[in-house]
């Protein structure tokens, strides 16, 4: 797997924070729980409400970037590998997910409920991909360097 497009090792860190900062905020905010800072005194929604919206949207996607897309300290080929593997089984997941919900869908006759339930089927969809990639990437190395250890003790 060619590695030219892998940002440096420092973007982990910042994507750690990115993620749940966004995350927090936009359910936050979907929610309704930051109504008080988001509206003015007349009840509408003000200036601040797409804003907070989009760049704590934007936050979440672009440290779940910088986590998916960050070189190891020590990238090689069995690396590359092991992303390789991740890759193939979040992708083999999200077919499975695809599916059983089209196939739950059929079953039960329901369906996601207009555009906003349709919409939130597919981003969890997408994220659920890019989730379970970063789990089963990070788990991978986490076993096998535990393993490594172990064998040199």
């Amino acid at each position: 797997m060619k590695t030219a497009i892998l940002l440096p090792n420092q973007f982990k860190k910042i994507g750690i924070i990115l993620i749940p900062f966004g995350l927090i905020i936009w359910c936050l905010t979907q929610l309704g729980y930051l109504n008080d800072v988001v509206r003015n005194q007349n009840g509408n929604a003000n200036s601040l409400y797409s804003p907070i919206l989009i760049i704590s949207f934007f936050s979440f996607l672009i440290g779940l970037y910088f986590l998916v897309f960050v070189k190891e300290k020590q990238e090689d080929e069995f690396i590359a590998n092991i992303r390789l593997l991740s890759f193939q089984r979040a992708s083999f997941l999200q077919f499975v997910y695809f599916f059983l919900a089209f196939l739950i869908m059929l079953l039960s006759k329901k369906e996601p409920s207009g555009d906003a339930g349709l919409e939130m089927f597919l981003i969890l969809s997408i994220l659920s991909f890019w989730l379970f990639y970063v789990l089963h990437f990070n788990i991978s190395l986490f076993l096998i360097k535990k393993k490594a250890n172990e064998e040199q003790s």
